[in-house]
């Protein structure tokens, strides 16, 4: 009884982990450590399964364990690979992934505006890096209980430079940070490419930016992906 708890604490406790396993895949060796550490020392999740990962290709191996209802927290880096759509969905190995019904709660700095559309791709909670280890625990299990975890914004620390975008416009701006061309987006998105190139007209427009390398600057900055390196298939 070292961690203080009772003998039906310990009971109840197991019997909730049980149900879960937990999920760490972090590109950044002290931040992944950190997150084991704080989720191995939580009374709340005691005996709960922690598996960790730093690359693609590990994160793969881990996560043919997984089983449905079970959490996965996830970087930027990561997030761009493993979400619905993203770059690592034509690798065959990805399908492990098929059919799992897991909750992804994505640790990242962003912009609120940037929340809408990671919400919209499958995300089911966030939690700054700079958080106290309790919420860390608090959104695990609110993801492993269906729910989601959305703190509310207490920084000001990122200018809000994609709240003026639609929803259409903020998915076309994220295809052209992953390099791809109008016609790529265009195909992408069932749409036309002179659609798209009216839309990437007005992006640059609301973002004040004369280049799409600008836009794509502003989007990486607002979404963390420019301070994390970039996961390998």
């Amino acid at each position: 009884m070292s961690r203080g708890l009772t003998v039906t604490d310990m009971i109840q406790l197991t019997s909730w982990s049980d149900k879960v396993g937990v999920f760490v895949i972090q590109s950044v060796p002290l931040l992944r450590r950190g997150i084991e550490a704080s989720l191995r020392e939580a009374p709340a999740l005691f005996q709960t399964q922690i598996r960790t990962a730093a690359t693609s290709e590990g994160a793969l191996s881990v996560l043919q364990d997984a089983r449905d209802g079970d959490v996965v927290i996830v970087d930027m880096a990561a997030w761009t690979v493993l979400r619905p759509g993203g770059t690592g969905e034509n690798n065959p190995a990805f399908a492990c992934l098929a059919g799992k019904k897991l909750a992804f709660g994505l640790v990242t700095s962003v912009d609120p505006a940037a929340l809408r559309l990671f919400r919209e791709q499958g995300v089911s909670g966030f939690i700054a890096p700079e958080a106290e280890p309790e919420a860390l625990v608090q959104l695990v299990m609110a993801l492993s209980e269906g729910g989601s975890f959305y703190p509310p914004a207490t920084s000001a620390k990122r200018a809000d430079v994609l709240a003026s975008l639609s929803n259409r416009q903020f998915q076309i701006l994220e295809l052209m940070t992953r390099g791809l061309l109008n016609k790529q987006i265009a195909w992408e998105l069932g749409l036309t490419e002179g659609t798209v190139k009216s839309h990437v007209s007005a992006i640059l427009d609301k973002l004040g930016c004369d280049r799409r390398t600008q836009a794509i600057t502003a989007y990486m900055k607002s979404t963390g992906l420019a301070a994390v390196p970039a996961m390998t298939i």
